[in-house]
This record gives structure tokens, sequence and C-alpha cells, in this order.
């Protein structure tokens, strides 16, 4: 289907893209989807996301493990995991 000129002007005047729709079109037409297309990031997000996501589980484990001490535990279960879990996503 085929934009004419005035769909597009009215598209423009609503705000919405035709380069979107055009978009969409193509990719059906080359048969690519979202779902079937590789994700790539760039090599400075990866290592931004790596470390954030070490820091993150450290953290986690350091105060799972003060939980753990203070019932006289030696060992971390998901119990201390689960009390700690929501004021960690909080501050993250």
């Amino acid at each position: 289907m085929e934009l004419g000129s005035d769909s597009r002007h009215f598209q423009a005047h609503l705000g919405l893209r035709s380069d979107a729709i055009d978009a969409t079109e193509a990719e059906v037409a080359l048969g690519t989807t979202k779902k079937n297309r590789l994700a790539s990031a760039n090599a400075n997000a990866l290592k931004l996301s790596c470390e954030l996501l070490k820091s993150f589980v450290s953290e986690a484990v350091q105060r799972a493990a003060i939980i753990a001490e203070a019932e006289g535990m030696d060992k971390i279960e998901a119990t201390h995991l689960e009390r700690i879990l929501p004021q960690l996503l909080l501050d993250f």
C-alpha cells in the first residue's frame, strides 16, 4: 500500500512518522522482523553493563552475608537474598 502525499501530510500533522511505516513495510518485504534481527551494543556500553552487574551481585552477596551472619549462619541462603532484594533494587 503506497501512501500518497495527502496521507503523509496528515501523518506529519498528527506527529506520526511516515518513515516508521515505510521501515516496517520494508522489513516485511525483506522477511525480517524485530524478533529475528540481531541486537548489537557499543563495546563501551557492554563493558559498563558488565561492571554494573558485577557491582550489583557483589553488593547483594555482601548484604546477604551480613543478614546470614547476624542469624549465626555460615552460608547464605535464598531467604537472605529475598530479604535484601527489595532495598537493593531501590538502591540501584
